[in-house]
């Protein structure tokens, strides 16, 4: 999972939008080019930010943005992520619903652990990447995104 540093990063280069500058977020962290660079190669390696030109302009991937899209951390991020999934009524067929709310009751089970085993977290997480992909509901695709980006962390 990436620390708490690389979220900062995101979050920043989110909150700056479409001007976001890499170098310029980096700073305002108090991080020199170095350290930047590090925790941009972490994110680009994870899929959750690219690189627009060499000047240091970034965007953020769905998968990033789905990675600070609901909390300050990922494990607060797969909370959020499993109560919005709890909410809606996604119009899943039969086995396929039944499908995902066991595999929500495993992640909340997980989150109760002492030590959450991640496979098994990463393993539910694409189950309900797949539930999402089966779905119409118009928020099913920033969900998915959300799930796909814990998955990779």
């Amino acid at each position: 999972m990436f620390s708490e540093q690389h979220l900062d990063l995101l979050r920043r280069l989110d909150q700056a939008g479409e001007q976001a500058n890499l170098w310029q977020a980096g700073g305002e962290m108090g991080l020199d080019r170095p350290a930047t660079e590090v925790l941009a190669m972490d994110l680009m390696a994870g899929g959750t930010l690219e690189v627009v030109n060499l000047s240091g302009k970034v965007r953020l991937t769905d998968q990033g943005r789905g990675l600070i899209g609901g909390g300050s951390g990922a494990e607060l991020d797969l909370a959020g992520l499993v109560a919005a999934l709890e909410k809606l009524d996604l119009g899943l067929a039969a086995p396929a619903a039944g499908d995902l709310a066991a595999d929500l009751a495993c992640l909340k089970a997980q989150a109760g652990r002492s030590r959450p085993l991640i496979p098994v977290i990463r393993a539910c997480l694409a189950a309900v990447e797949t539930a999402l992909g089966q779905s119409r509901h118009p928020e099913a695709k920033t969900l998915a995104a959300r799930a796909g980006a814990l998955r990779e962390a």
